[in-house]
């Protein structure tokens, strides 16, 4: 007894003197403090990574731009990392039990890379509008007469998004998203306030354009920027539409070394592996690399069908002095996939295309039937400071696509009958962009100004050759028997057309935002553009202005805004009914917009939203038409009118929970021409577009890490024909998810299409969509 006390003794004896050295030890300890600023308007910058260089000891600033952490006494060198920026140098020596005050740092955040910082989970406010791209230089969404919406990546993270249509949906002000073909490739369609497009649809990247018609995975998105009305004067015409386009942010090397690894299953055999790794590749961290992968392999949910494909994105980027910074990334996207889509003739006598009956289980094809697309994206842009007040920016942008598309066209002349007919297309796109701007940000007296100077050169070649395959009528009920061999040797003796593409367009441009107050903002811009369609020897020259005010009701939380935006399109000569032996020139369309509305960033930055009414008018449309000889004529007689009402919210209201709405009201028919087309309404257009998603990840308890999400898509009625004779249902469709999250790793379950609704998506063309639909994914940080 008495060893087993006196042990006892030593025993607590032992545990006192460890516990006594840990308090003398931790006693000796400092603490680290300051705030870190916007070098451009002083204000408060959160996510900068602040560590001691060599050490792992840090932490992150917080939402009002400061920092605090201990350290043991000593000499340091304080490192500050922000989003891709060459980190900052500040001494201190630190004395025990002290607090050694920083003060206050100023970063450069003008040139941020928008990727992802390890904050409270690597979540970021959705409620950020934060875009260099929209004015081509940094103003923020108060000062911007444009209406616009930024979707964070940790969007398309708590929806579990395994393809860019699923990401497509979630972006307030886009409707009717649906795959289409066009000119060989395999595209996304959209439809933004009363127009349709196939080049809309994240065509444009980083600011730049690739190629139409061609597809992308969401694992290498840092957001998608929907910006909205017809904006031509700062991108051109080639590859947008009078709606407005989705511009594709991809993710970018910064001074950090982070990573994921995520794999997804689910019904239909879903199979899904991304990866994405970022590292410094230096001790100073001005040399950064990160490589983004996704494997995907996917069936229908109908009886055939399936879709695979493989995206390797690597990125660079290198700062090579304080004044120039060097970005180079590259993105290769491979795909086969089926390609089905259901025309509705004259003759079926339907009104409706739910009066088909339409079994969503068939398919009608073959998985031997597929359309193949490969796609490769080069971008560079080197970033000079020539001085405090001005710095030049160039870009380049190549892509190029090779498809080898067969599509297969269902077309219903009779309620019970189908015509089907395969159509083969090998195509090559190619599309390359030079563009060098001169951003400047300066005082006139008084009067701030940011002047944007820039020219640009696009060229944009497609050829493409093509023959289709026609087979016997089958009944809707029916199957259609795909032999692959017979339609090889069917394909081999068809009659093929040949068609080319070529176009080179050389523009200048010029955009002032003038403060002409601390709340009061006026933006002009104009662009000069000069179109040479190659292939048709033709050249045209347009101007494009673009003019805005903001007024801040409450600075730096409400304002007011209304702008005048153009678009046009540049329309190669065509055969036309009253010259049917040679090619009529024809105007370049115009579209005019105003526009006003009210934008609000609410309890520090928590709460975003803006409210907006357009008036969008089209001059000079050209249309085809059959003429009375049966050959297709093109008519320039036409005018469209598109108005409705907008409003999208984005909030964090309180820690943990995301909410975004968005909501579209659109009115569009044309307003004069042929009387055949006068009041009738574009195809594929609906009136009402609406969605939402609501999420919260619980904080606290045995619970913290546990989240619930739920979001869903609404879409009226919409016309399949431009002569208004057959509608396509309306739809409400509801997403669900649950997960768990810690700062390692996620566990998401999904359920798609919770009601199995049943619902097409249309661009001429309609598409069945896929109905009930469960998904897992597993993500790993390190």
């Amino acid at each position: 007894m008495k060893q087993k006390s006196g042990f006892a003794k030593r025993l607590w004896l032992l545990a006192l003197i460890t516990l006594c050295s840990a308090t003398y030890m931790y006693a000796q300890t400092g603490k680290i403090t300051g705030k870190v600023v916007s070098q451009d308007d002083g204000s408060p910058v959160d996510a900068v990574a602040v560590s001691i260089k060599g050490k792992s000891t840090g932490s992150y600033t917080n939402e009002k731009g400061e920092f605090s952490f201990n350290a043991n006494p000593g000499s340091y060198i304080i490192l500050f990392s922000y989003m891709g920026s060459k980190p900052i140098e500040k001494a201190v020596n630190l004395a025990s039990n002290q607090t050694a005050n920083l003060g206050t740092i100023r970063i450069d955040v003008s040139a941020q890379m928008l990727e992802e910082v390890v904050v409270d989970g690597m979540i970021k406010k959705f409620a950020q509008k934060k875009s260099d791209f929209v004015a081509r230089m940094p103003i923020k969404n108060l000062e911007n007469p444009q209406a616009y919406t930024v979707v964070p990546k940790e969007l398309f993270t708590e929806q579990v998004a395994v393809d860019f249509q699923s990401a497509l949906m979630s972006s307030p002000g886009v409707g009717n998203v649906s795959q289409g073909p066009g000119s060989g490739g395999i595209g996304l369609g959209i439809r933004m306030r009363g127009f349709s497009s196939l080049n809309g649809a994240g065509a444009i990247r980083n600011g730049m354009a690739t190629n139409f018609v061609s597809l992308s995975d969401p694992a290498n998105l840092e957001s998608l920027e929907i910006i909205k009305g017809p904006s031509a004067t700062l991108f051109g015409s080639t590859l947008i539409s009078y709606g407005g386009l989705v511009n594709r942010v991809t993710k970018k090397a910064f001074a950090g070394k982070a990573g994921e690894a995520g794999l997804t299953t689910g019904a239909g055999g879903l199979g899904r592996l991304t990866f994405d790794y970022n590292t410094p590749l230096n001790d100073d961290k001005t040399f950064m690399v990160r490589l983004n992968t996704a494997i995907h392999r996917e069936k229908s949910f109908q009886d055939y069908g399936i879709n695979r494909s493989i995206m390797i994105a690597p990125t660079f980027t290198y700062i090579v002095n304080d004044k120039l910074t060097v970005d180079v990334d590259f993105e290769y996207f491979q795909t086969e996939r089926t390609a089905t889509y259901v025309r509705v003739g004259s003759a079926a006598g339907i009104t409706n295309i739910d009066q088909l009956n339409w079994d969503f289980k068939k398919s009608y094809t073959s998985n031997e039937l597929l359309c193949e697309s490969k796609v490769f994206n080069v971008f560079g842009k080197a970033t000079y400071k020539l001085s405090d007040s001005w710095t030049s920016q160039t870009q380049y942008s190549y892509a190029n696509t090779e498809n080898n598309a067969n599509y297969l066209f269902l077309t219903v002349n009779k309620k019970d009958t189908i015509t089907p007919s395969i159509m083969n297309i090998p195509s090559t796109f190619t599309t390359n962009q030079v563009q060098q701007n001169f951003i400047g940000d300066f005082k006139i007296g008084n009067i701030r100004n940011r002047l944007l100077l820039g020219v640009d050169y696009t060229q944009l070649v497609n050829t493409n050759d093509r023959a289709t395959v026609a087979y016997s009528n089958i009944p809707v009920s029916g199957t259609l028997a795909i032999n692959i061999y017979k339609y090889q040797q069917s394909l081999a003796s068809a009659k093929r057309a040949q068609a080319l593409r070529s176009e080179r367009t050389v523009s200048a441009y010029a955009s002032d935002v003038v403060n002409l107050s601390d709340r009061f903002t006026f933006m002009a811009s104009l662009r000069v553009d000069r179109f040479h369609d190659v292939a048709n020897d033709y050249t045209q020259t347009t101007l494009s202005p673009k003019m805005g005010l903001v007024y801040q009701l409450l600075k730096d939380k409400v304002s007011v805004f209304g702008n005048f935006m153009d678009g046009f399109q540049n329309v190669a000569p065509a055969l036309s009914e009253d010259n049917p032996d040679k090619p009529t020139s024809f105007k370049p369309e115009h579209a005019n917009q105003w526009e006003g509305g009210l934008k609000v960033e609410l309890f520090d930055g928590k709460l975003n939203g803006t409210l907006s009414y357009y008036d969008i008018n089209v001059k000079d449309r050209v249309r085809t038409v059959a003429g009375t000889d049966g050959v297709t004529y093109s008519i320039q007689d036409g005018t469209q009118r598109s108005k409705g009402f907008e409003a999208d919210l984005i909030a964090n209201p309180i820690k943990g929970m995301h909410i975004i709405l968005g909501y579209g009201y659109n009115d569009s028919k044309y307003t004069k021409g042929d009387p055949s087309i006068v009041g009738k309404h574009p195809y594929a257009i609906p009136h009402h577009i609406a969605n939402f998603w609501v999420s919260h990840k619980f904080q606290h308890g045995v619970i913290n890490g546990f989240g619930l999400g739920l979001g869903g898509n609404y879409s009226s009625d919409h016309f399949l024909d431009s002569d208004n004779k057959i509608t396509v249902p309306g739809y409400f469709k509801l997403d669900a998810t649950a997960f768990y999250e810690q700062t390692k790793y996620r566990i998401s379950l999904k359920l798609n299409n919770l009601t199995d609704k049943e619902y097409w998506t249309s661009s001429f063309n309609a598409t069945p969509q896929a109905t009930r639909q469960f998904i897992a994914n597993v993500t790993y940080r390190f």
